[in-house]
């Protein structure tokens, strides 16, 4: 494994106990989840899909899909993030397939699933256009990648200043140092950290050979911030974007 994939791993093992409970990963409300399920009934109309889930952290999208009848397998370079997954997918007696696995390496055939999805899983590719490619090499003729990021990474002036504003009224309600930085030289080396390259994401799937078409998720986004207090709310105030990728047949 590369040195950096390496450290991702070490990140995410290290975070996989408490990941659910940040806001934007785990559901915080019963309006949270009928929302999720409503865009994944849009997302994906058609039942029974066979469904790759890459980059499936705790499962999130896995457990949603597999609880709308769909047949699901996760993957993630994390086992501390996968045994989150599967306690869960045991305990909602849901048959879900996780397994460890590079979301840039498949060890699935070609042509493989209906849909291959993920939830903000793009920004952590060191080689997004490799896995981009390998997300298309699976899927069948006519499937669908369906790739759920946001715009985190655009360095939008607005967004800066509403998520200064929170952290100051964080600090000052007693929440720490927010402003005290971590290591970010794993974040920093990843091409999709880069405004440049977050904007042009839907480029990834066309050089891939795939036909684009772009949404947001305004009822999901509604739904996570009624369950946030204000400080959450200015600390996140991203759009969730949601590129849709056909193969052709």
């Amino acid at each position: 494994m590369e040195a950096i994939k390496e450290r991702i791993q070490e990140n995410w093992n290290k975070n996989a106990n408490n990941y659910d409970e940040q806001y934007l990963h785990g559901l915080k409300s019963p309006e949270e989840a009928k929302a999720w399920h409503a865009l994944l009934r849009e997302l994906i109309p058609v039942p029974n899909q066979k469904i790759l889930d890459v980059g499936t952290g705790t499962g999130f999208l896995a457990l949603l899909l597999a609880e709308q009848g769909h047949s699901c397998k996760g993957i993630d370079l994390s086992p501390g993030m996968l045994s989150e997954a599967i306690a869960k997918a045991k305990k909602a007696n849901l048959d879900i397939l996780f397994e460890v696995g590079d979301a840039e390496a498949l060890t699935d055939a070609d042509n493989s699933y209906d849909i291959v999805i993920n939830r903000h899983i793009l920004w952590t590719m060191p080689h997004p256009q490799q896995a981009v490619e390998e997300w298309t090499r699976v899927l069948k003729p006519g499937g669908y990648l369906i790739v759920i990021d946001g715009d985190w990474f655009f360095n939008s002036f607005k967004n800066n200043v509403q998520i200064f504003i929170g952290k100051l009224l964080t600090l000052a309600s007693g929440g720490g140092n927010l402003f005290r930085r971590g290591d970010s030289s794993v974040k920093n080396s990843l091409p999709m950290t880069q405004p440049k390259n977050a904007k042009n994401a839907p480029k990834l799937l066309e050089q891939a050979g795939l036909s684009v078409t772009i949404r947001e998720a305004e009822n999901v986004l509604a739904a996570e911030r009624a369950a946030m207090p204000i400080t959450q709310r200015l600390l996140n105030p991203h759009k969730r974007i949601i590129l849709i990728g056909q193969k052709a047949v």
